[in-house]
């Protein structure tokens, strides 16, 4: 059972003020650690934004892959209305001319009969054979059984999933429900529609869906390859779908419309103006944010773990400064970027430029890795220190915690000793009256 203390039982002192006044005496040790623990606080939680945006650049750097950004190439179509060009790097620099004159298109064909409901169903049982023409001489064939009682959309249901190269469906003439076939991918057949000639055959149809005087299947639309001419030259290129890839290496044609167009394949270094950017970017925001932390009356004013990584960042960027392809503040140490040189180098000499981004991501990654290792160690000693301040006001507190309640016994313990004074000098003093008026009393007599 806890102690019980009562006090102001006599009144003769204010024990909470007493007691309130030495506790606030007692907790400055701890107000002390607090305000020193803030301090730190704040310390760390700055070292953990520059840590942050020193790893950034580091991310950013290791990511940078030189080679590529200079190796790129773009593919520009003079009416992409016509055709659209893709390159990769091993395209080789070339302007031709193109000349679309047949656009690709899938084989539609249609049963020669149909349903007069979508709810109507088969009347008898079989199998549909149907054939995939990818080439002149090579064909997939497909066997699909049907039952009495299936429906139009139960047969092409059956169709779309036993294969994926004929694409079934439901076609309505306005007057009847017939079964319509198309191909899934037209790239992936060369063969075109001919006479008696077909990329997709049909056999064993349901009786309700095909004329016996006209055949199983109608031709609705032609297979037709797309065609385009290179210059001058009668010789026609073909390719199944609209796309024709490496036509020349690395190099793809979309077209869209017949016409003419031409494409010109040439160096892009649009990447590199954008990696600069980043560049750019990420050093001006470690620069910014160190500025913050070493000005006039700062956290880290003075601090050479902190101050150092600013002149290093500048000595790391002297083959940038030395080409004139930035420019860098004196006021602030922050840079940005000399369009006109940048643009200057890359048509006179981008293999320069390109060893100046190596040597910049070189230099900054082994110098970045020191700079975060020496930052997290900086921030790791202050949250040690915070850790150990915690310990001290937690231990204080459990001493303040004890101090306190031996006060209250105390002052307890001395208020009931002034009540029973008090009481003891009240029975007393009663005493004395009474015996004064006996003594009074027997004289009278």
């Amino acid at each position: 059972m806890a102690d019980l203390y009562i006090s102001g039982l006599t009144g003769a002192f204010d024990t909470e003020t007493m007691i309130s006044s030495l506790m606030s005496i007692k907790k400055q040790p701890i107000q002390a650690l607090a305000q020193q623990r803030a301090l730190i606080q704040t310390k760390v939680s700055s070292l953990s934004n520059l840590y942050g945006a020193l790893n950034g650049m580091q991310s950013f750097l290791s990511s940078l892959d030189v080679n590529k950004i200079f190796s790129t190439k773009k593919a520009n179509s003079s009416n992409s209305n016509v055709l659209t060009a893709t390159a990769t790097k091993d395209t080789p620099n070339l302007t031709m001319s193109l000349n679309v004159t047949k656009l690709a298109q899938t084989e539609m064909r249609a049963s020669t009969k149909g349903m007069s409901s979508l709810t109507d169903t088969f009347q008898s049982s079989g199998t549909m054979t149907f054939k995939y023409w990818k080439d002149n001489s090579n064909f997939a064939t497909y066997s699909i059984n049907y039952s009495s009682g299936q429906t139009l959309q139960d047969l092409v249901n059956s169709i779309n999933s036993s294969q994926k190269d004929i694409k079934a469906s439901v076609y309505y003439t306005g007057s009847e429900y017939r079964l319509l076939l198309t191909e899934a991918d037209a790239s992936k057949s060369k063969k075109e529609t001919g006479n008696d000639s077909y990329v997709i055959e049909g056999e064993g149809l349901p009786t309700e869906l095909y004329d016996s005087e006209t055949g199983m299947l109608e031709t609705l639309q032609k297979a037709q390859n797309a065609a385009i001419k290179i210059g001058n030259s009668s010789t026609e290129i073909t390719s199944p779908s609209n796309t024709f890839t490496n036509l020349v290496t690395g190099l793809d044609i979309t077209i869209k419309t017949e016409g003419s167009a031409t494409v010109t394949i040439s160096e892009d270094y649009s990447q590199v103006d954008s990696t600069l950017n980043s560049l750019v970017s990420n050093y001006n925001g470690v620069i910014n944010l160190i500025n913050q932390l070493t000005g006039k009356g700062a956290q880290f004013q003075g601090d050479s773990t902190v101050t150092t990584i600013k002149t290093g960042f500048v000595r790391m960027l002297n083959p940038l400064i030395n080409a004139g392809l930035i420019k860098y503040s004196d006021k602030d140490g922050t840079i940005s970027i000399n369009t006109e040189a940048l643009n200057n180098l890359k048509t006179s000499n981008p293999e320069k430029l390109k060893d100046i981004f190596s040597n910049i991501k070189d230099s900054f990654a082994s110098q970045l890795s020191a700079w975060t290792g020496a930052i997290n160690t900086y921030k790791n000693i202050g949250e040690g220190q915070i850790n150990s301040i915690n310990e001290r006001i937690s231990s204080l507190q459990e001493y303040l915690t004890k101090y306190e309640e031996r006060l209250r016994r105390e002052y307890a313990q001395v208020e009931a000793f002034i009540n029973q004074m008090n009481q003891i000098s009240s029975r007393l003093q009663g005493f004395m009256t009474t015996l004064s008026e006996m003594t009074k009393g027997g004289n009278e007599k």
